[in-house]
């Protein structure tokens, strides 16, 4: 009787643990509300250097700058230093909004020239590039 309490106890066990690995998968992958509600309009596919051309009388919606700000600490600031600031092979990104308008900076951040990394689509999504490039105009 008490080794069919064990295997009792194992299989519920068993159980709870995969029910806890399949939520916190199911959050991990699940957009957050800033992803849902930002929406960039205006920009299109083009053939030219920038890969994107704005649509004409469309007013693009800024992404995020604040989330933006966190995906920068993680996937460019070891390039680009904190806050834009240098420190890596990346250049300086101060004053970016002087040289890149909004839609030029997601233009650059998804087609990229070397030897900076293409992080979009596999490692950002649209919006997370929407709001990285947010965060650059601020600084």
């Amino acid at each position: 009787m008490v080794r069919e309490e064990k295997s009792v106890v194992k299989r519920w066990m068993a159980l709870v643990a995969t029910c806890a690995v399949a939520g916190m998968l199911a959050a991990g992958c699940s957009k957050s509300s800033s992803d849902q509600n930002t929406k960039v309009t205006g920009p299109v596919t083009d053939a030219g250097d920038t890969g994107m051309k704005p649509v004409a009388g469309a007013t693009p919606v800024m992404g995020d700058a604040k989330h933006g700000a966190a995906i920068f600490g993680q996937n460019c600031s070891s390039c680009h230093g904190a806050a834009g600031a240098g420190g890596g092979i990346g250049p300086v990104l101060k004053g970016e909004k002087t040289r890149k308008n909004y839609d030029a900076a997601i233009a650059w951040i998804k087609n990229p020239r070397q030897p900076m990394p293409k992080l979009y689509p596999s490692t950002l999504s649209e919006s997370d590039v929407a709001d990285v490039a947010a965060y650059v105009e601020t600084l």
